[in-house]
């Protein structure tokens, strides 16, 4: 069940960057170089394999299946390396398994390595990330979300920023979007209808599809200022980001440790799986030229699954299992998400910035521990819908890149 994990993880990623990302209002030419080339190493590793297993594997979706598919160290590691070279014009320059690994713009490895817990097989997957390009850190994303929470709190600074913002157009042109007051909070909501459909039916379709099977809700909040608080769930296809309506001057500015808690519910060929209190901690320190985050999970609380598995599930997506042990097969998947089984602890990330001069380095670091066959409650991903999954990002980091650019010059 792997792609829970991913799943999760996606919904949180989009929940940070939507607001981050779409609502800047004061952005300048070093965040616009940023996540300009953020994109178009998104876009050129997209281009350069057809092979999924590359595209998959880098993020952690990898099975027992797709072993054959990587290449092994003699004692029996399978690992991918990616590497990027940018060009004075902007072009990436992609090389999977680079043989000279240094003096690159981007290096990416990812190591899973086959072990025992018990009689279970399960793989540690090690990932390390180094990028060399300027114009972000972790306190930028922190002073664009105290700078939005004040614009969603005042009616026509977010009416001017709808009518200015490419970003927010393209939001509102490709999905149903809303914002309203509803007691302490200040909603926006945004709705997969027809139009993302015609727009983007892999991204409908699949994405979709993931949304009407599963009822989430995540709370952020900071320990220090616990009045600090965005709420996220969901409803079908319906998305609500929720945020104060009346926000402290200095709403997470300087958060020294934030808190996410997740309720998950999955009702999938006739299983439902419930996860509550999935709690994630993200310790932030900011030094002169310098940003640090080290997240782990601490720990979750009710977790059941039930119900009968009522449909034959299609081989190649799915190892087959005796669907008696679909129950142990869950708990086992949320020990090695939250306590592991290594003695290393379940899924941790650490992430330093560091700027020195005009040179930025970032460094990105992560563990997991998962299951060495794979099982997903969400099913078998159609390529063509994955691809045009894919096509929805990269049009709505367009839209962002214009907003950036037209601001910055």
């Amino acid at each position: 069940m792997p792609s829970l994990k991913t799943f999760y993880s996606r919904i949180l990623l989009f929940s940070l960057l939507f607001i981050s990302i779409s609502f800047c209002k004061k952005p300048n030419d070093a965040q616009y170089q940023f996540w300009k080339n953020y994109d178009s190493l998104q876009r050129a590793i997209k281009s350069s394999t057809t092979n999924e297993t590359y595209l998959t594997a880098q993020f952690g979706g990898f099975s027992q299946a797709k072993e054959k598919d990587l290449k092994k160290t003699d004692s029996g590691v399978f690992y991918l390396e990616l590497g990027g070279k940018l060009s004075d014009s902007g072009k990436w320059a992609i090389d999977w398994y680079p043989e000279v690994t240094t003096g690159l713009d981007y290096f990416a490895k990812v190591e899973y390595t086959p072990k025992l817990w018990g009689q279970k097989e399960i793989y540690t997957v090690q990932r390390s990330q180094l990028s060399h390009w300027n114009g972000f850190l972790p306190r930028d994303f922190f002073l664009w979300l105290n700078e939005f929470v004040f614009i969603a709190n005042d009616e026509p600074s977010y009416q001017n920023l709808k009518k200015t913002s490419s970003n927010l157009q393209f939001l509102c042109e490709s999905m149903q979007c809303h914002i309203y007051d509803e007691a302490d909070w200040v909603v926006l909501e945004f709705i997969l209808n027809e139009d993302t459909e015609k727009k983007f039916p892999g991204f409908y379709h699949r994405t979709g599809s993931r949304l009407e099977k599963t009822k989430l809700t995540l709370e952020i909040w900071d320990k220090v200022h616990p009045e600090d608080r965005i709420h996220f769930s969901n409803q079908g296809k319906t998305l609500q980001f929720r945020l104060p309506s009346h926000p402290r001057k200095q709403f997470f500015q300087k958060p020294t440790e934030i808190h996410f808690l997740a309720d998950i519910e999955i009702r999938s060929y006739g299983i439902t799986a419930k996860i509550q209190d999935l709690e994630y901690n993200l310790q932030y320190q900011s030094l002169p030229n310098e940003d640090h985050l080290k997240g782990k999970f601490l720990k979750v609380g009710k977790k059941e699954i039930t119900g009968n598995l009522l449909y034959i599930i299609p081989t190649g997506f799915l190892d087959f299992f005796i669907p008696g042990n679909i129950n142990e097969y869950f708990s086992d998947m949320m020990t090695l998400l939250v306590n592991g089984t290594q003695g290393k602890g379940g899924s941790q990330l650490e992430a330093v910035y560091q700027r020195k001069g005009n040179i930025q380095t970032n460094k990105i670091t992560t563990y997991s521990e998962i299951m060495r066959k794979k099982f997903s409650l969400f099913g078998n991903d159609n390529s063509q819908d994955a691809a045009q999954d894919f096509d929805f990002y990269a049009s709505w980091e367009a839209a962002m890149l214009k907003d950036l650019k037209g601001s910055a010059n």
